[in-house]
Order: structure tokens, then C-alpha cells, then sequence
């Protein structure tokens, strides 16, 4: 064999080898859509990224094939799509409506139970369901080591369209079609997972405040903490879970055990001292916010029974007047009713019974008497010294406990329920 044909030979065996991995994912897509033959038929999956998105990922720094990351907020039924920057920040590209999920704010925490999940979540290409009977979806990958960590259970949680939840994220088509096409090309980028992460409101004081009495409040609590690392950084937490608590950008520790004590670990110092410095300023808000809600509710209180007491006065006092006699309603709006006072003849003539049957309460009063000065030593006088009113005198306000600061940042949290 000559020079040149054992040079062209190992050449070619070099395209070869090149080529192995990309013929290997041709052959792997080609026995795939043997097995599915609609995907090549409808190509929703492959639906490029609108133009309209284009621009704006170019109006935010970004690229096409830049990593993503998305934020679920169940309350708002809102999801937001990110795209990394050169900086390594992230940007919002999109906020999409969520058209339907299953259940109510709070955790998924059984099969069955119909509850959207809440957490932290990570999507891979095999997540990815180009043939979902929902038109398009991805896995969500709950239960993740937290959830299992608890017991829980559940499978095929996803985020999807067609606009029909039970236990999911649904989304319309046209949505579900775009963040789809974005994290296709992610991956095609080389991201290998993108991060989702689902909260049940959009975590602030005053919402924290204002759901502060649910059962969920502790692990809300324990949420937040990834929530105020994205807030402040700008770029998705790293999450890992130990003690049966989910903890957010550690260092100085590579073994986590989801149900076993944490490690020693640290947090990076600039960060650290941001997280300490909002926290200080939130807690602040959220003693506000629930010192308000508390006083509102105390109000409301004090509305309904001051009512009440207001609706039982009236009664005996038409009960008084019909006994002594007299139109309840007045004379005027007697007349008005066909109810004229009664004289004193046919007051004399008429027994009480009657009058009270002639003077049934009216919901609509034209007009009404000056209300006269119960006598001294009178019935009404009697009434409100022999029955005290509870309501007389309005609750004092709670003031609410300062928040430890250093108890979801220097320490470990308690495990959550």
C-alpha cells in the first residue's frame, strides 16, 4: 500500500471517529421517531423561537443558545423565563400566563391529592416530551431529594399546554410552544439542565405576613431563602438538601444526605452580608405588615359585634314601644304603611297583642321618631346594667415578636413539615 493511500486510509478513520457521537444521535433520533412517527409529522417540538423573542434576547444582552431559567409563582399564576447575560446574570426575558394548576398554594405532598408542586427543580433533555398528549411539556422531576426526604409521592408533574391541570402547570399552546423552543435551544448551547423553580406567591414581607398562620409557613420560610439568593445575585442557586432542609449555595462541603445532619458549610461573605442586611429591612416590613393585618381583623371584630349589639337594641326597643302602646315606626311612616298611632280609645279598645301584629318590622323606614331618653330607672336602664357589653372596649394590638435573623442565615433551619 502506497504513502498516499495510508494517508487518505487514517484520514478517513479520523472523519470517523469525528463523527462517531453525531451518528450515534442520528441513529438514537431515527429509532425515536421509528417508535413515534407523529414527530417528524407535526415538528411542533422544533418550532424555532419567534421573532419577537429573538429581538428582545438580543435587547437584554443575551444569546439564543444561552442557558434559562424559569420562576413559578402559583398564586400570581404567573411563569417567568430568564436568559443568562455575558456577565453570567440573568435577565427577564418573558413573563407567561399560567392558564390552570391543580389545588391551592401549599406543597404537593401525596399521589393523588392533586397539588402542584412547589420547590426547587431541575430539567434535563430527557425531561423534554416532544409527544406529550398535552401538546407539549416537560417533567418537573418531582419528587426531588426533598420531597422524598418527607415521604412524598407523586409522578408525571409537569409544566404542559392544552390548558388542563391535575397536578400540573398548564399552559396555552402558543406559550407552552416558546419556552419549549428556549430550553431546546439551551441545551442545543450546551446547558445540560435548567433550573425551575416554583413558589406559592411571589415571596415579599407583606405576602409572607399575610399567609404567616398557615400550616406552610415554615417551609415558605424555608423557600424564600432561594428566593432572596436569586434576588440578590441574579443567577439561580446552587440547592442542595440536608436535614430535610433545602440549602442554598454552599461552600466548603461536597457530601449532602437529604434526610441526614448538614455538613459544615459556609456562604460567600458579600452574599452573606446581603442576605443579612435584607433580612433586617424585611423583617421590619413584615412585622408592619402583620401588626396591620392583625389590627384589621381585630376591627372587622369589633364591626360585626358592635352590630349585632346595635340589631338586638333596636329589637327591644320595638318590643318596648309596642308594649307601651305605641307605633314603632312612627306616626308618619305609619301612615305611610296604613299603620296610623293608635288614639287613646283605640288604644284602650285594641289589646297588645294586636298592636304588635298591626307593626311587624319593616326592612325600609321612611321616616322614623326622634329616638327619646330611656327614663332613669327604666327598662332600657335595667337592660344595660344588669348586661354588660363584651364589645365595649376594642382589644389591645399585638405587637408581634422581632424575627431572629440569624435563624435561616448563620444556623440550620429546623427540618420543615
Amino acid at each position: 500500500m502506497s504513502k498516499a493511500d495510508v494517508s487518505v486510509r487514517t484520514g478517513n478513520i479520523k472523519q470517523m471517529n469525528r463523527l462517531g457521537p453525531l451518528l450515534a444521535l442520528t441513529v438514537a433520533s431515527i429509532a425515536l421517531t421509528a417508535c413515534n412517527p407523529g414527530m417528524l409529522e407535526d415538528g411542533k417540538h422544533l418550532q424555532p423561537i419567534p421573532a419577537k423573542i429573538k429581538d428582545k434576547i438580543r435587547k437584554i444582552g443575551s444569546t439564543e443558545k444561552a442557558p434559562i431559567y424559569i420562576r413559578i409563582f402559583k398564586e400570581e399564576a404567573v411563569l417567568e423565563a430568564w436568559k443568562e447575560r455575558k456577565d453570567g446574570t440573568y435577565a427577564l426575558l418573558k413573563t407567561y400566563p399560567i392558564c390552570a394548576y391543580s389545588g391551592e398554594i401549599g406543597p404537593k405532598k401525596r399521589e393523588g391529592d392533586r397539588q402542584a408542586p412547589e420547590g426547587f427543580y431541575a430539567i434535563t433533555r430527557g425531561q423534554m416530551n416532544p409527544q406529550s398528549s398535552y401538546y407539549l411539556s416537560f417533567n418537573l422531576g418531582y419528587p426531588n431529594k426533598f420531597d422524598r426526604s418527607y415521604g412524598r409521592t407523586g409522578k408525571h408533574l409537569m409544566v404542559h399546554g392544552s390548558c388542563s391541570s391535575r397536578g400540573c402547570y398548564a399552559m396555552e399552546d402558543a406559550p407552552i410552544a416558546e419556552i419549549y423552543s428556549l430550553g431546546r435551544e439551551a441545551f442545543s448551547g450546551g446547558q445540560r439542565s435548567f433550573k425551575v423553580h416554583a413558589f406559592p406567591f411571589r415571596m415579599t414581607p407583606e405576602n409572607m405576613a399575610r399567609n404567616r398562620n398557615s400550616e406552610h409557613f415554615a417551609f415558605w420560610q424555608n423557600l424564600k431563602n432561594g428566593y432572596d439568593h436569586f434576588q440578590i445575585t441574579h443567577k439561580p442557586p446552587k440547592v442542595e438538601v440536608c436535614n430535610r432542609t433545602y440549602i442554598f449555595d454552599p461552600q466548603g462541603a461536597s457530601h449532602f444526605d437529604a434526610t441526614g445532619p448538614c455538613p459544615d458549610y459556609t456562604v460567600e461573605p458579600s452574599l452573606l452580608a446581603s442576605l443579612k442586611t435584607l433580612r433586617q429591612k424585611e423583617n421590619i416590613r413584615f412585622q408592619q405588615a402583620a401588626l396591620k393585618l392583625e389590627q384589621k381583623v381585630q376591627e372587622k371584630e369589633v364591626e360585626t359585634a358592635d352590630a349585632m349589639v346595635e340589631s338586638q337594641l333596636e329589637l327591644l326597643e320595638r318590643k318596648q314601644k309596642i308594649s307601651e302602646g305605641k307605633n314603632p315606626d312612627g306616626f308618619l311612616a305609619g301612615l305611610i304603611k296604613g299603620n296610623p298611632a293608635p288614639t287613646a280609645a283605640s288604644q284602650a279598645a285594641l289589646p297588645v297583642s294586636g298592636i304588635a301584629a298591626q307593626s311587624a318590622p319593616s326592612a325600609s323606614i321612611a321616616l322614623a321618631e326622634p329616638e327619646t331618653e330611656a327614663p332613669s330607672g327604666g327598662f332600657f336602664s335595667k337592660l344595660t346594667s344588669a348586661i354588660p357589653n363584651p364589645f365595649g372596649q376594642k382589644k389591645q394590638p399585638i405587637i408581634l415578636p422581632q424575627t431572629d435573623v440569624s435563624e435561616t442565615i448563620n444556623t440550620l433551619p429546623q427540618p420543615r413539615q
